[in-house]
């Protein structure tokens, strides 16, 4: 309408949109500092003109829409860049713990420790009937169990503290997924396209998909005719379908007894997904947690598989100070028809056809026979029926069974007395080494249960009971030439000692000939690089997230300056505005005025 009363509308519009534009840069300040708010903004445009005899006249302005400043390209960047952030972080975090298990750059290490039981090993072949040597030696292998055992046990506590971590953030994640699926239904009831926009649901919405990152690699897409988002994993997995969303859900693996992440459909069915992970906090703790841990105590099993047997089977064949009256071994055996060649851990070290020899002496010490053992079969029933028959026919000086417990004994009879021996020219059986029997270190084992795979010799690790209780029983030396106890006799703890530069063929399955040191220092070198390695990974994509970061807050933040300035400019144009309604209003009075 033209007139004075066009000139009042125009200012009315005015006024009421100068208004609005101060309550959306009042809310902007309010928020400054609100974690994933986006800087909003009044659109306006001029309203639609009248057609007059002069022309088309302006109406004014009129407020359309409040939007906010919003790139979605940076926000999925900012989002992928912390799914790709948290893995390395969580990864970082666990191998700094990791690397403080082993601190291996303290002086207490296990090198160090190792380097000790190496050097027991030499006191002793320089003194081989010393008894201060012979406890020294044992004071000593105790201090280097203890230690493997506390890094097995340490390193499986915190696989455990890190399963316990997967397994917590499970409820977090569908909280997560539920508020984005209800956010997805509030946008959509309140959202009319150019007209109404849910610009605080959506940065809601927005900081929650972000923080879904942080534990899932996540992909996701908005609607455009709903505005809302679906969100999957797994490149396809759906998580968010619009309203519907889906559950992750955990359960515990019998076989490892680590907890494993499931993705449920609105049906129940489940597909396991954990290994499948390739971003965010989960994927990261499952990866050290199952690769990293899982291949250092592989290692770890492997070093001191081996270190048990090259010790066990020199000893096995050695002699102590004075011949014994019985041996007993400390693998449990099942049955009889055990083989010695597939039913037990070492089993794989087993030669048929090998042998070993026994030498029995009166009660004067004077040797009466010596026995050849080299059983036909390869079973445990197989060797003691050996034992018995060349014993027997010795008028039964020594026997072999399994006693009331299930261990493989020998046993001298009649006042007799015996020595195991290694047959010269001949090839051991090591089915003494197999069975534990006068071997220096100990394990628990039940014959045929043993799964190579999965068995961890370093939990139940420990020294030979029987030398414990009497450490005469240390073998340092073998029998001379006439089968007899010789004073001096060192070449078992030589044999030993020697070991730690001895070349093993494929140690820890690698593939490699190497020595025990030299796997143990390459295995920590290893576990060096993956700590390096997480932690350049992390600085890394934590450069990118915070140049992304800052892009986003370039286009979203709130800068006070300018929505001071904003402030300003809209206070004046209500002061104009105010003041044209003011002189409409004195125009008015004019004309009512005049007679």
């Amino acid at each position: 309408m033209p007139g004075i009363g066009g000139a009042l509308d125009i200012a009315r519009w005015s006024l009421y949109s100068s208004q609005l534009a101060i309550e959306v840069l009042s809310h902007n300040i309010a928020n400054a500092n609100t974690p994933g708010y986006s800087r909003q903004q009044l659109k306006v445009e001029s309203n639609v003109p009248i057609t007059m005899g002069p022309g088309q006249m302006g109406t004014g302005v009129k407020a359309t829409e409040v939007t906010r400043y919003y790139d979605a390209f940076i926000n999925e960047q900012v989002t992928l860049k912390k799914s790709k952030y948290y893995y390395w972080d969580a990864q970082n975090s666990a191998m700094e713990e990791i690397e403080t298990i082993f601190n291996e750059s303290d002086e207490y290490g296990l090198n160090k420790i190792m380097g000790e039981f190496w050097n027991a090993w030499s006191d002793l072949s320089n003194n081989p009937e010393g008894s201060p040597e012979r406890e020294s030696l044992l004071a000593k292998s105790n201090n280097l169990i203890q230690f493997i055992r506390d890094l097995d046990y340490n390193l499986r506590e915190y696989q455990r503290h890190l399963d316990s971590s997967i397994r917590g953030s499970v409820n977090q994640i569908n909280g997560i997924i539920s508020q984005i699926a209800d956010l997805n239904k509030q946008i959509s009831s309140v959202e009319i396209d150019g007209i109404i926009n849910a610009n605080d649901l959506r940065d809601r919405r927005e900081v929650l998909l972000e923080n879904l990152a942080e534990y899932l690699d996540i992909s996701y897409y908005e609607e455009e005719s709903s505005g809302q988002v679906m969100v999957y994993i797994l490149g396809g997995t759906p998580l968010v379908l619009g309203k519907d969303h889906y559950t992750i859900d955990c359960q515990r693996n019998d076989d490892t007894g680590l907890t494993e992440i499931l993705w449920k459909d609105l049906s129940g069915r489940s597909v396991n997904v954990t290994n499948k992970l390739e971003g965010g906090r989960i994927a990261g703790w499952a990866n050290v947690r199952d690769t990293k841990i899982g291949s250092y105590l592989d290692s770890m099993n492997s070093l001191v598989k081996e270190l048990v047997w090259q010790v066990n089977s020199l000893h096995s064949e050695g002699v102590g100070l004075d011949p014994v009256s019985s041996l007993t071994g400390t693998v449990e055996i099942t049955a009889l028809t055990d083989d010695l060649g597939a039913d037990f851990l070492f089993s794989d070290r087993f030669v048929p056809g090998g042998q070993f020899e026994i030498v029995a002496y009166d009660a004067s010490g004077a040797v009466t026979n010596t026995y050849v053992i080299d059983p036909a079969g390869s079973t445990v029933g197989d060797l003691i029926t050996e034992i018995n028959t060349e014993a027997g026919a010795g008028g039964g000086e020594i026997t072999a069974s399994l006693n009331a417990d299930g261990f493989f004994t020998i046993q001298a009879n009649g006042g007799h007395t015996f020595a195991i021996k290694h047959s010269i020219g001949a090839e051991s059986s090591n089915a003494l080494a197999v069975m534990g029997v006068n071997t220096f270190f100990s394990w628990i084992e039940e014959s045929g249960m043993p799964n190579d795979d999965v068995f961890d010799i370093t939990q139940t690790l420990g020294i030979n009971r029987e030398l414990t209780a009497d450490s005469s029983r240390i073998a340092a030396g073998y029998l001379d030439s006439n089968n007899r106890v010789a004073p001096g006799m060192n070449n078992v703890a030589l044999a030993i000692y020697s070991v730690q530069d001895q070349v093993i063929s494929n140690l820890g399955g690698t593939g490699l000939d190497t020595t025990l040191d030299a796997y143990f220092s390459s295995f920590i070198a290893e576990v060096g690089v993956d700590v390096q390695n997480a932690s350049l990974n992390k600085k890394y994509n934590e450069t990118l997230l915070d140049q992304y970061i800052q892009r986003k807050e370039s286009v979203t933040g709130v800068n006070l300056d300018e929505e001071m300035a904003d402030i300003l400019k809209y206070q004046h144009l209500y002061q104009a505005a105010a003041k044209l309604i003011s002189v409409c209003d004195e125009m008015m009075q004019t004309l009512l005025s005049v007679k």
